[in-house]
């Protein structure tokens, strides 16, 4: 009995691989730690929703080759799919590398796929695989939608607190992003307590579809009140409140003018605030999901991502 190479003994287990990136996919979405900066759709469908059922096509489809229908076709079917499935993957790598932004569920899971193109792809002429890989390229050029942030031109940007410290506090955060309003009235009041002491910075990062209208209202209440920050805190408040019922950007205004709020709406303002102030300092700071603080003392600046470490870091902060 011949030896067997490593494609064919992989290929005995060839449902664990789509097996994988379907749990990498899932588990990726049920963790509420954070909230990945990176998003993205084919015709319209979620990425992570696409994910999923793709996988699970592949994963039902290896798992009845071999356990059940052990036919030549079937293994071929997989193969063509899986490189049309390549093409795909390479627009979405190229879509990181070019925001210079890495989504660690979607390369992770991307590469127990190209395990599984590894292992079947060798079953079928490799210049249909060159042809497949080339129209997965194609299809997904002309259908994949992705976004990092918007992209808007120089504008005053809103800070709090001591302008004149040598401490300066950044928050991002997404007023749709679960943990950012779970732990944002804990923030708050730590934040009133330095505001003598600390520059408050706040960056909204409209991670979640709708919450850029609640950034933009944000910048609207700032247009209106400048830098006061019991007003900015309590219109975060009002946002985080208000994302719990998905309250659309009228209603959002109606509820400013209803608690005595000043606001000033001005979009393309809004925009150009997004471009000068919220997407450079993303930039400098490398942030790719919410809740994030940095922490600035002089020239050195330190990021602390998720819940915890934000408390513990701003409880260090606060102590006397």
């Amino acid at each position: 009995m011949r030896n067997m190479n490593l494609a064919e003994r992989l290929q005995r287990w060839m449902w664990v691989f789509p097996a994988l990136s379907l749990l990498t996919v899932i588990v990726g979405q049920l963790c509420s730690t954070r909230c990945a900066f990176l998003k993205g759709d084919v015709l319209g469908v979620d990425l992570n929703i696409l994910g999923m059922l793709f996988y699970s096509l592949l994963l039902v489809s290896a798992l009845l080759y071999r356990k059940i229908y052990h036919e030549d076709w079937l293994l071929k079917a997989i193969a063509a799919v899986v490189s049309i499935g390549v093409g795909g993957e390479l627009i979405l790598i190229k879509f990181q590398v070019q925001n210079n932004t890495y989504c660690p569920k979607c390369l992770i899971s991307g590469f127990f796929f190209l395990v599984l193109f590894f292992v079947a792809a060798r079953h079928i002429r490799k210049w249909v695989v060159v042809l497949l890989i080339l129209l997965g390229l194609l299809f997904t050029s002309a259908t994949f939608n992705g976004s990092v942030i918007p992209s808007y031109a120089d504008e005053p940007s809103p800070q709090f607190g001591n302008d004149k410290a040598r401490i300066t506090l950044i928050v991002y955060s997404d007023y749709l992003c679960p943990v950012c309003a779970k732990v944002d009235e804990q923030i708050n009041q730590t934040l009133k307590k330095m505001k003598d002491r600390a520059r408050i910075l706040f960056v909204d990062v409209p991670i979640h579809a709708g919450s850029l209208e609640y950034a933009e209202v944000f910048a609207y209440a700032w247009f209106g009140s400048g830098n006061d920050l019991d007003t900015a805190i309590k219109v975060r408040d009002l946002l985080f409140d208000a994302a719990k019922t998905k309250m659309d950007q009228a209603g959002l205004l109606d509820l400013l003018r209803k608690k005595a709020i000043s606001f000033k709406a001005d979009k393309e303002r809004a925009r150009e605030l997004f471009r000068s102030f919220y997407n450079s300092s993303m930039k400098t700071d490398g942030v790719t999901a919410t809740p994030t603080l940095v922490v600035v003392k002089d020239t050195a600046r330190k990021k602390y991502v998720g819940d915890k470490e934000i408390l513990k870091a701003l409880g260090e902060l606060s102590a006397p």
